[in-house]
């Protein structure tokens, strides 16, 4: 048995800003707000965190009813701003997923800082839910190793202890490398999201691809033990 865990934001499909938008009209229409501040950089953080960040910055206290309120209306609001504002799944997001889902020893999940019900609604509006055992969302965690964390023990009640002895992140920032090494999993990373290669490589993942196109090269690494380990040898002999 060896578990996937995906990111969505960068590194599977855009939302062409759909996420800031649906957040600015939330804390708009719940508050009262004529012009809410929501420039905040979003990548790589949990929706937990960005929430209390856009209730300080626009002067509101960031209580848990505050929370739970924005909350509420983000995840009402995104279904239509996600069709208003579109996006597209990245190159060969779709094939590879496809190929893994006849691979019946792999578990694919999603672990996102994206709060769960946005997630599950992202994956449903671009048709890939289909392709993952469930989300693990940034409901409950300011901090992405936490979120990893979370996953895990989740994954080890689910699954027993050896659940996590074969695991590989896949994500497109820093901190999806960094909370992929606090669980002790392998990380392949992607340049689709706001990080470049360098940024990436400094982290020290097992693998770092300019996109999923090469959707073959990937699925090797995601599924054979003898690549995924001559990745890494590599990987450390050039850092």
């Amino acid at each position: 048995m060896r578990i996937l865990l995906f990111d969505i934001d960068g590194t599977l499909l855009l939302t062409n800003g759909g996420g800031n938008g649906a957040l600015q009209l939330a804390i708009e229409n719940e508050f009262g707000l004529a012009s809410a501040c929501t420039n905040i950089d979003f990548s790589g953080r949990t929706d937990r965190s960005l929430l209390v960040e856009i209730l300080q910055r626009n002067g509101l206290e960031s209580s848990h009813e505050n929370q739970t309120r924005l909350r509420g209306c983000y995840a009402d609001v995104f279904p239509e701003v996600l069709r208003q504002r579109g996006g597209r799944v990245l190159p060969g997001a779709t094939d590879l997923l496809h190929r893994l889902s006849h691979r019946p020893e792999l578990l694919c999940y999603v672990m996102t800082g994206n709060l769960q019900e946005t997630a599950t609604q992202k994956l449903r509006h671009f048709g890939l839910d289909q392709f993952f055992r469930g989300v693990f969302g940034g409901d409950h965690d300011h901090e992405r190793d936490h979120l990893a964390r979370r996953t895990a023990d989740a994954l080890v009640d689910r699954y027993g202890d050896s659940a996590t002895d074969d695991m590989i992140v896949v994500g497109d920032t820093p901190a999806d490398i960094r909370c992929g090494h606090a669980i002790g999993a392998k990380v392949v990373a992607v340049c689709t999201g706001n990080f470049d290669r360098d940024s990436l490589e400094a982290e020290h993942p097992m693998s770092v691809h300019d996109d999923m196109s090469d959707v073959t090269a990937i699925y090797e690494i995601l599924t054979a033990k003898r690549c995924a380990a001559e990745c890494e040898s590599e990987s450390s002999e050039t850092q």
